[in-house]
């Protein structure tokens, strides 16, 4: 079922501020639209710097703590039939990736990919690799070891040898405490459905969601959290959100405009219900933002820090001055 579908019937349940799929084997999740350009550079950026390991072990800690949820029903079939089926239906229809096949031949497994998010924008990386290890580590209970990894921005082969190492992955929170921290409190609001109505969002091919061009994808929310507590180049955000969107937000725009524009975009990609205020500075308050699975603390630097690199739009000399946080509410105050 194409997203245009899924949208339509609710199986991608949209609301003020938020984004529920249905779409995984018939479990809720909070999933966030994400600028796909500012994710795979700030990826780059880290690898280059050398921190290639930890972008592996970051994606295979958030797909296994992800994958945690759909465990026991995960366990009832083969995982290249999940692969082969399933999970290949729902990556095309969320355009993560044009096409995806798995094979298994006694110990070793082989993935190929066609168009898959995030390599299609900057080619080889190890993000991906721990991504694609973390469901057959949980699946087998069995560490592996990709001996061959072919990314081009086109077309990708991953090789993964099963070894007899046991394999113990990370907990994640208890599903229902995920679920009350994510339950929204406000269901009206500018929507994902209101900014393709609009056309401040485009949606191509039925599956691919664009903005001004760039692509959007829609990714569950706590690899955000451990980007942010691992501080890793967090400082590089900002700088890569501002090349962002200097490229396609016009100058000549009313800062009140510009603002308006950042409200109705986070809204609408699922970041929750937004509140810009002009006072002393910008006062950014946010609503039911998405809480991830991890079972360390939550964060939101690194929205905090894509909000800020907007921001620079209006004024380069802007800082974050304060982060308050309660229940299901952040305020970050940006001061100059």
């Amino acid at each position: 079922m194409r997203l245009s579908e899924s949208l339509r019937r609710n199986i991608m349940n949209v609301i003020g501020g938020g984004i529920v799929n249905r779409f995984v084997l018939k479990k809720s999740r909070i999933d966030l639209l994400f600028f796909e350009d500012i994710l795979a550079n700030y990826i780059k950026g880290c690898e280059d710097a050398g921190f290639g390991k930890e972008m592996e072990e970051t994606a295979e800690k958030w797909m296994n703590l992800t994958i945690n949820y759909q465990y026991d029903t995960l366990k009832k079939f083969s995982i290249v039939f999940i692969f082969n089926s399933v999970a290949k239906k729902i990556w095309i229809n969320l355009g993560l990736m044009d096409d995806v096949i798995a094979e298994k031949k006694g110990d070793i497994i082989k993935i190929k990919t066609e168009d898959e998010y995030i390599t299609r924008i900057i080619g080889r990386n190890r993000f991906s690799i721990g991504a694609w290890q973390a469901p057959f580590k949980l699946y087998y209970d069995l560490d592996i070891k990709c001996t061959k990894a072919q990314q081009t921005k086109k077309y990708c082969i991953y090789v993964f040898s099963l070894s007899n190492r046991q394999w113990h992955g990370t907990t994640s929170k208890e599903k229902r405490v995920y679920d009350k921290l994510n339950q929204p409190r406000r269901k009206t609001g500018f929507t994902l459905k209101d900014a393709l109505k609009r056309g401040l969002f485009q949606l191509k091919n039925g599956n691919k969601i664009y903005f001004r061009g760039r692509s959007l994808i829609p990714i569950e929310n706590t690899v955000f959290h451990l980007f942010s507590n691992e501080k890793i180049l967090l400082e590089k955000v900002p700088i890569l959100s501002y090349e962002y969107f200097s490229g396609i937000i016009e100058k000549s725009a009313k800062n009140e405009n510009k603002l308006t524009l950042l409200k109705n975009i986070l809204q609408a990609m699922g970041w929750g219900s937004i509140t810009i205020v002009i006072k002393d500075g910008i006062l950014v308050k946010i609503d039911n933002p998405p809480y991830g699975s991890q079972m360390e603390r939550d964060n939101w630097l690194f929205l905090i820090n894509v909000i800020l690199g907007y921001l620079w739009l209006l004024d380069k000399k802007f800082t974050i001055s304060r982060i308050k946080e309660s229940y299901q509410r952040l305020e970050i105050h940006y001061s100059t």
